[in-house]
């Protein structure tokens, strides 16, 4: 969201008085932005996954590191997206950013909650609200992707009375948080919340430049 409002807060004022004066559509406008905004996002996207998979050695593969960039890039699109939503919905930057901050950035311990990793157990409505982050479909394709194979050790202090370790799997791990599944489904839904997220952007910003006037004329 952060770069969004660094740049499109600009490109919007010029758009809204061009878009008056008919030199092009809402479409080219759009599309022209989001084929200058994707190349920085997946460079970035890239430098991220190459510090975050080789650095901390996640799995140092290659299907590892695109997996990892591709989530990247999806969560970084869809902050996008939501930039580009409420900055063509409030014409003030700053009231804008403030309203993205307070659902989109709650502290991080309400995140871990939120996307299973601190409750297992979620009340249904916090589990339906759930649905709508992308961050739900990003934990849960990564977190079987990098377990997956995974051994852990343990001191003798951490053992158990039977001599083995609390866990020692990453299959382990998963089935404590219910997370021992499939990760190619939740990959694939976060690539298409992804796509939602861009519509809806798209959509808003056709919908405030839209004229209805002529519907109350025609009445």
């Amino acid at each position: 969201m952060l770069q969004n409002v660094t740049l499109y807060p600009i490109e919007r004022d010029v758009f809204y008085k061009e878009y008056d004066n008919g030199a092009y559509s809402v479409e080219a406008f759009f599309a022209a932005y989001v084929c200058l905004e994707v190349p920085f996002e997946i460079t970035s996207a890239l430098l991220y996954s190459l510090l975050s998979n080789i650095v901390i050695s996640l799995k140092r593969t290659i299907p590892m590191y695109f997996i990892i960039t591709l989530n990247c890039f999806c969560i970084v699109s869809c902050g996008e997206s939501l930039g580009i939503i409420f900055n063509t919905l409030f014409q003030s930057t700053g009231f804008a950013l403030n309203v993205m901050i307070v659902p989109t950035s709650p502290p991080p311990r309400t995140w871990l909650i939120h996307h299973g990793l601190m409750s297992i157990d979620m009340i249904d409505f916090l589990q339906g609200i759930n649905y709508i982050s992308p961050l739900k479909y990003a934990t849960a394709n990564l977190l079987p992707y990098t377990l997956h194979g995974m051994i852990f050790t343990c001191d003798d202090s951490q053992r158990l009375t039977d001599g083995q370790c609390p866990l020692s799997t990453g299959e382990q791990v998963l089935d404590l948080y219910k997370m021992n599944v499939d990760p190619t489904p939740m990959l694939g839904a976060l690539v298409v919340a992804t796509v939602v997220y861009r519509i809806a952007a798209y959509l808003i910003l056709r919908f405030s430049r839209t004229d209805f006037s002529y519907l109350a004329q025609t009445h």
